[in-house]
């Protein structure tokens, strides 16, 4: 009886062992690769410092391992490429990353971009990482670089920023009323166009799309059309409706009045709308400047 018990006892302990080495398995060498964090990053015209961009070995541990990189614009050829030497400064000393194994798994491209104090729009290159030894390269190879140009115009007014917002309800058995927060952002192709990440009070469940709006020349003045998509919740397609608050009669647009650094203020019904019913909607809404 106590063999049979030793013999049990045995077996379970080798099966355990061998469910576990099933379940655990090892992150080979020949699986190292070296990739960037993201597919994307920004870097501020105005940092006024160098920005490491860090390139990272996935790799149980630390080995030897090379890697080149090139800046490459041909994406943005014609449109808004940044320039070497003018928008940015490439730090480092050659165009390889060298990882040792008995070194840190992260290296870094270096970037400085140069503040030009004029109005070019935002300006992007790429950086793709090319002939490793010793690893592989990782899906992200390749990282879109944009450089955020800190001299736009609606930034100079004011206009851009963070806004704490607060509107009137014109729903009977909605006595509001309402409170969200606005981004105000710039378009990426137009300097007179904006971009709202939230116009009208929340409904549950749907994150609303940005909806655009264009500046006038003397920035005091902001139309913004009807009918913009809001987004979709399960079979739901939302649109925004404008609407007149004294007789409920739809507009094509509405203009809101821009005190610039301060506030921004529509006067009539902005509407989450079905095609059918109003799900949400304020009036009277301020817009008040809370953060650039």
């Amino acid at each position: 009886m106590k063999i049979n018990k030793f013999i049990y006892t045995a077996v379970i302990g080798v099966l355990f062992a061998s469910c576990q080495s099933v379940e655990t398995p090892m992150f080979s060498d020949k699986d190292a690769f070296v990739a960037f964090e993201g597919k994307t990053t920004s870097i501020d015209e105005n940092a006024n410092k160098e920005i490491q961009i860090p390139v990272s070995l996935m790799a149980s541990k630390s080995m030897d391992v090379t890697v080149t990189f090139a800046i490459d614009t041909m994406a943005y050829a014609n449109k808004n490429a940044a320039e070497e030497g003018v928008n940015f400064v490439l730090k480092n000393a050659t165009d390889t990353l060298t990882f040792s194994s008995t070194g840190e798994l992260v290296q870094y491209i270096t970037i400085e971009p140069i503040d030009n104090g004029d109005y070019t729009g935002d300006l992007c290159f790429d950086i793709k990482l090319s002939s490793p030894s010793g690893c592989n390269l990782g899906a992200n190879y390749t990282i879109a670089v944009t450089i955020a140009d800190d001299d736009h115009p609606l930034a100079a007014a004011g206009i851009l920023g963070t806004y704490s917002a607060v509107g009137q309800s014109p729903f009977s058995n909605l006595p509001g009323p309402f409170y969200w927060t606005c981004q105000v952002s710039k378009d990426a192709d137009y300097v007179n166009r904006v971009w709202f990440s939230q116009i009208a009070p929340e409904v549950s469940g749907l994150t609303q799309s940005a909806v655009m709006g264009t500046i006038s020349d003397d920035y005091t003045t902001i139309t913004i059309s009807s009918g913009q998509s809001l987004g979709t919740v399960s079979s739901y397609n939302f649109v925004l409706d404008i609407v007149d608050p004294s007789s409920w009669n739809p507009k094509s647009s509405t203009i809101a009045t821009v005190n610039p650094g301060v506030s921004i203020t529509v006067s009539d019904i902005l509407a989450v709308s079905d095609g059918e019913g109003y799900y949400a909607g304020a009036y009277s809404i301020v817009m008040t400047k809370v953060q650039e």
